[in-house]
């Protein structure tokens, strides 16, 4: 899968530079240097976390209710997400379907629905019904996420990590598909 969504990545970005070129214009090359991709992540809007959820836009994520299975590699991980409410829980399974650790706990609070506290905190931008994005609450403290239903019956998890000093930008797919327990 994450192979097949690169190339489409890879093809798209392609079919998207050979439009942006004039007929008789040929493409330079357009690495970035260091000095522009600072100004770029110095000028590039960032995304804070909405005030203005309310129970209706927590309800909208009855889509992800369920036990699921995600590989990284060749490792599956298995995780269960319930809704209560106002509040996300998401727990990690072992492969019996025993809790692995304790829940991560997403609640809606003064208008914001997120989880963890201080420089850990992660908020929602946008909740609709296929999909919520989440954004560090910090601005550069931590990565962006986003929880994406597919009409399949599956969903995908993309996290993104701006880029910083020593490393570029980067990305990671986890398709996660309905999952039950060995018995």
């Amino acid at each position: 899968m994450l192979k097949t969504h690169s190339k489409f990545i890879i093809v798209s970005l392609l079919f998207v530079l050979s439009l942006a070129c004039s007929p008789g214009e040929t493409q330079k090359n357009t690495t970035p240097s260091a000095e522009t991709s600072k100004q770029a992540a110095e000028t590039k809007p960032v995304a804070t976390p909405s005030k203005n959820f309310t129970p209706a836009d927590v309800a909208k994520l009855k889509w992800i209710e369920g036990t699921w299975r995600g590989m990284d590699g060749e490792k599956p991980f298995y995780e269960r997400y319930k809704i209560e409410e106002t509040v996300m829980i998401a727990e990690s399974l072992k492969e019996d379907g025993s809790t692995a650790e304790k829940p991560t706990r997403f609640e809606l609070k003064d208008g914001e629905f997120g989880e963890g506290e201080g420089d850990n905190r992660s908020a929602a931008t946008e909740i609709t019904d296929s999909y919520i994005q989440f954004v560090p609450a910090v601005p550069g403290k931590g990565n962006n996420f986003r929880f994406e239903r597919q009409s399949d019956g599956t969903w995908i998890a993309l996290l993104e990590w701006p880029a910083t000093a020593g490393k570029p930008a980067r990305q990671k797919v986890y398709k996660m598909e309905p999952w039950q327990p060995k018995k």
